[in-house]
């Protein structure tokens, strides 16, 4: 995306960006990069500042052809020099396009009314007018052509393939941009400070990048192929990358578009078909998914064999919870008798309450607040603590975790291997949970110290020292040494799914979790688990099921 000229930043901040995106990569990939795409940034540092503001200012712009005379940038003092100095090192055409969709897409409709003498088409809308000289006869065709290839002066950028290369070299993915230096230097985004030794980097082979580049070309098809034809999703599935030993990224996001494609494969009937790509992936909910095409297909054994492996080895908690309630479909299609086990039931209450233009969660909040201090937290308080007490562990410099300036978490945060690579560190740290004071001010001092960084475990909206000062006194540190176990084993999963208020009642030393739900709502099943946990290592937790007063004067529960 192109961003104007933010006026707290150099006129040149965005080829100063791209010189530090792409020099870092040049250099640091240098032994993994082809002679074209070193040849690349090589031709474009051949150029001068003007050829080269040009260059990045369209690079980054949307559209494929553009006319001189509609580009509008006061610091680039010769377009038509900077143009042609692009073109003789490879970087840019400067001929006019060849066909006449694409000259007519450049011009506005005015514009074409008065250079192709239009005139009587001047009520038409753009869309009809445009087919009205796409229908016109070839002679016609051919002169609307040269008029329009005359008009005005063109450019066309070269090397969109090299730059998307080098963007995922730098970020380990597409979905950030040189925009990230933009909103660092503005201020909106603040990453901590953290080692990036000098020859980390995002992948080690070139059979990797190859891959991971093949995957997002793949995850853009996604979301344009017909998903309603069974060649188009077939023929997606063919251009799939193969996965690469301890690649643990490029499995996970093959496996998430696999489940995808294999998803829409059941819902247009194509189950056998389906099973063999859920086969494929590793991520939830494969097994779930064919376990249930098995069952529709009647073949009972193979639905059996695979939920016996779900329940022996679940890739996570959700998946054991769905193993277990599959349990009994599958021995009902079996013939066989299940033993059911006795469901979780949360604490729960009933508050009436008058309604309000506001959420109910907040008028729930309104109404708690009278007994005491109470946060509509959700899913910040606990994880915000985690993040705070653990915060130089998470971006303490282990190797490959830190790849580049913009990460708000290490390349592996999301990985079982996390917690493994820093046992011995958080081992060390959680100890001072034996000193609530020491833990306490370690908290606060963090809460201060990096108030505004970019955290996974942190969202300082949801933060307040008032809060933190009366969550640390009041929550048992044994019921935060439980959270934090829960967190870390699978922070993906169980980073979400905390109840949405937290209450300090003022008359005594206790609090609670509260989660509201209004008319019609239901507890979700990853908060649940957490209830259940909670149950488990006694942290006081309910549900609150609000009704709205029918007179609307009298608010009642408790």
């Amino acid at each position: 995306m192109e961003l104007g000229r933010p006026e707290l930043l150099p006129d040149d901040y965005y080829l100063a960006n791209f010189h530090s995106l792409v020099g870092f990569v040049y250099d640091t990939y240098q032994d993994l990069l082809t002679e074209a795409e070193r040849n690349w940034y090589e031709s474009f540092t051949q150029c001068d500042n003007a050829a080269q503001r040009l260059y990045v200012r369209l690079l980054t712009r949307k559209g494929l052809v553009f006319r001189l005379s509609r580009l509008k940038y006061p610091e680039i003092l010769s377009l038509d020099n900077a143009a042609t100095q692009l073109a003789e090192q490879g970087l840019s055409v400067i001929t006019a396009p060849p066909t006449l969709p694409v000259l007519l897409s450049a011009y506005t409709k005015p514009e074409l009314i008065s250079l192709l003498s239009l005139q009587h088409a001047k009520s038409k809308s753009r869309v009809d007018l445009i087919s009205l000289i796409l229908e016109s006869n070839s002679a016609d065709q051919q002169q609307y052509l040269r008029t329009l290839q005359s008009a005005d002066s063109w450019i066309a950028i070269e090397g969109h393939a090299f730059w998307n290369l080098y963007v995922l070299c730098f970020f380990g993915n597409l979905y950030q941009d040189s925009s990230e230096f933009v909103l660092r230097d503005l201020g909106a985004v603040q990453y901590e400070s953290y080692a990036i030794p000098k020859d980390c980097r995002a992948f080690t082979s070139r059979e990797q990048i190859d891959a991971h580049m093949r995957y997002f070309e793949c995850a853009s098809l996604w979301d344009t192929i017909n998903k309603k034809s069974v060649e188009e999703l077939h023929s997606l599935l063919a251009q799939l990358p193969a996965s690469i030993p301890n690649d643990s990224h490029l499995h996970r996001r093959l496996s998430r578009l696999q489940n995808s494609i294999a998803r829409q494969l059941e819902r247009i009937g194509e189950l056998a078909d389906a099973l063999i790509v859920f086969t494929r992936s590793s991520l939830p909910p494969a097994r779930e998914r064919s376990v249930r095409i098995h069952l529709a297909q009647g073949t009972t054994v193979a639905a059996s064999e695979l939920l016996d492996q779900m329940l022996l080895h679940p890739h996570s908690e959700a998946e054991l919870q769905v193993a277990i309630k599959l349990q009994k479909q599958v021995a009902k299609a079996a013939g066989k008798p299940v033993k059911s086990e006795p469901r979780f039931r949360p604490d729960t209450s009933t508050l009436t309450l008058t309604k309000e233009d506001d959420r109910v969660e907040i008028v729930a909040q309104r109404f708690y607040s009278r007994l005491g201090t109470c946060g509509y937290t959700e899913n910040c308080l606990v994880n915000g603590v985690l993040g705070l007490f653990i915060w130089d562990i998470i971006f303490h410099p282990i190797n490959g975790a830190f790849y580049n300036p913009f990460q708000f978490a290490p390349s592996d945060f999301y990985d079982s291997d996390f917690k493994i690579k820093r046992e011995e560190l958080l081992r060390k740290r959680f100890a001072e949970l034996d000193e609530p004071l020491r833990f306490s001010a370690r908290i606060m001092e963090n809460f201060s110290v990096h108030q505004g960084k970019s955290n996974p475990l942190v969202r300082w909206g949801g933060l307040s020292y008032e809060l933190l000062s009366i969550a640390l006194q009041r929550v048992p540190v044994k019921h935060w040494q439980a959270m934090f176990d829960r967190i870390l084993f699978n922070p993906r999963e169980n980073m979400a799914g905390f109840p949405d208020l937290v209450l300090f009642k003022s008359n005594d030393d206790d609090y609670e979790f509260i989660e509201i739900k209004g008319p019609g709502d239901t507890v979700q099943q990853n908060q649940l688990r957490w209830m259940q946990y909670f149950s488990k290592h006694r942290i006081p937790c309910r549900v609150v099921n609000i009704r709205w007063a029918v007179d609307h004067s009298v608010s009642t529960g408790v």
